[in-house]
């Protein structure tokens, strides 16, 4: 029976540490959809930029300083450090991140997917336990879905199992308070959660530092093509472009990125043309 002990301890500690060792691939996506290179410790991952770089190779566990080069120089490099942690119980899988536009410093983590086609996939594995007893010594050996290989050995008398307790009836969450983005507004919505003052004002940065009225326009349409706005937020846009040729081309882009849609027409006191506002009018129309 020792032997038996021996060899099950064995099993369940040497197949958990083998999926430990596997090599995972890291999926890292642009949020601002802007082209870049990848390096991984200092070494450069890819030689063509795209707005989504995959390394493979990487272990769990490890750490690995990451570098997003971006090709366009009006964007930041990110430098950050990842770690793969254990994920159901540590099978192997893509792990993916997004490089967020607008907090510079991290990565944003997507979720994890575990691989297949020859590879061990601990979340698809049934619960496995095993209880083995001799004379006053008892071993108990479990394996669970998205836990590791778990070993308890005891120096006690064996009991009887104890009777199943009665279980409490579940607990009902609380439904979640509703946010209110804008205050006294029901009507129709563009787009769900736009962005915070905080993320706002980072935005807001980007398009100041920008010197010319149809590089604003650039800057904002792709802050636009990720995020959601509120119409004060896109006003406050507008105001800042010169001419109303690159304010009308700006407020027809954002009207899908916009929450409160029904209020779209606090836009047409930023142009300087009537003929801007007749042209945008018409616009919004064709959208029903």
């Amino acid at each position: 029976m020792k032997n038996l002990f021996s060899l099950l301890l064995a099993l369940f500690v040497g197949l958990s540490s083998s999926l430990m060792a596997q090599s995972n691939t890291v999926q890292l996506t642009s949020e601002n959809l802007s082209l870049f290179t990848v390096s991984v410790n200092g070494m450069r991952v890819a030689s063509d930029a795209s707005v989504m770089q995959e390394v493979t190779g990487l272990q769990t566990g490890q750490a690995y300083n990451v570098l997003i080069d971006y090709v366009d120089d009006g964007f930041e490099d990110v430098r950050a450090q990842v770690v793969l942690n254990p994920q159901n119980g540590g099978a192997t899988g893509v792990y993916s991140y997004t490089v967020p536009a607008f907090f510079q410093g991290g990565f944003r983590f997507d979720g994890f997917m575990a691989m297949s086609g020859g590879q061990m996939d601990m979340s698809g594995m049934p619960s496995m336990s095993m209880n083995v007893s001799v004379g006053e010594t008892s071993m108990n050996v479990s394996m669970g879905t998205g836990q590791p290989a778990a070993v308890a050995v005891t120096q006690q008398p064996v009991q009887a199992a104890p009777a199943a307790p009665v279980q409490a009836a579940p607990v009902q969450p609380e439904p979640e308070p509703e946010v209110v983005y804008v205050e006294g507004y029901s009507g129709k919505i563009g787009c769900a959660n736009p962005v915070d003052d905080t993320r706002f004002e980072r935005m807001m940065e980007r398009i100041e530092d920008k010197s010319f009225s149809d590089e604003k326009v650039a800057m904002a349409k792709q802050i636009l093509r990720t995020n959601c706005l509120v119409i004060s937020q896109l006003v406050q846009i507008l105001e800042e472009i010169t001419f109303d040729e690159g304010q009308l081309e700006l407020a027809k882009f954002a009207y899908d990125h916009i929450y409160d849609l029904e209020n779209y027409w606090e836009v047409y006191g930023v142009f300087s043309f009537s003929s801007s506002t007749e042209e945008l009018e018409e616009f919004i129309e064709s959208q029903y």
